[in-house]
C-alpha cells in the first residue's frame, strides 16, 4: 500500500458514472507501521490530523481519522481530491478513515 494506490481509489470513488451510484466506501488493507507512517507521522501536512483515539497500538478495536478537504488534499495531492466527468466536476468535501488494527483493515469513508 502506498499514497499512489490510496489516492487512485479515492480519485475512482468520485468519478461520475452514467448509470451507477458512487461508491462512498473503500476498502484497503494496511498495518499499523504503515497507518502510523502516512496519518500520524507525515511530515507533509500543515497541521496534524484529528486521530480518535490520541493514543493507540495494535490492541485498540479501532482508530478514526477526520479530514477535510484541504487536509485530504495535502495527504492525497490536488488532482486525488476531485473527479467528475466531462459534464460534472466533484469535489471531495470531507474524508473519514476507519482503521481496524487486529484486522490490518481501513475503511475510507468519502462525501462530495
Amino acid at each position: 500500500m502506498d499514497k499512489k494506490q490510496i489516492g487512485d481509489c479515492v480519485k475512482a470513488a468520485l468519478a461520475l458514472n452514467k448509470y451507477a451510484l458512487n461508491r462512498t466506501v473503500v476498502n484497503l488493507h494496511m498495518d499499523m507501521a504503515f497507518f502510523r507512517t502516512y496519518f500520524v507521522d507525515n511530515d507533509k501536512l500543515s497541521r496534524p490530523l484529528p486521530i480518535t483515539p490520541k493514543e493507540f497500538d495494535d490492541t485498540s478495536p479501532v482508530v478514526v481519522v477526520d479530514f477535510s478537504h484541504d487536509q485530504a488534499a495535502e495527504l492525497l495531492g490536488v488532482s486525488k481530491v476531485k473527479g467528475g466527468n466531462r459534464l460534472s466536476t466533484t469535489h471531495l468535501a470531507a474524508m473519514c478513515v476507519v482503521f481496524y488494527p487486529g484486522r490490518g483493515l481501513a475503511n475510507i469513508w468519502l462525501s462530495v
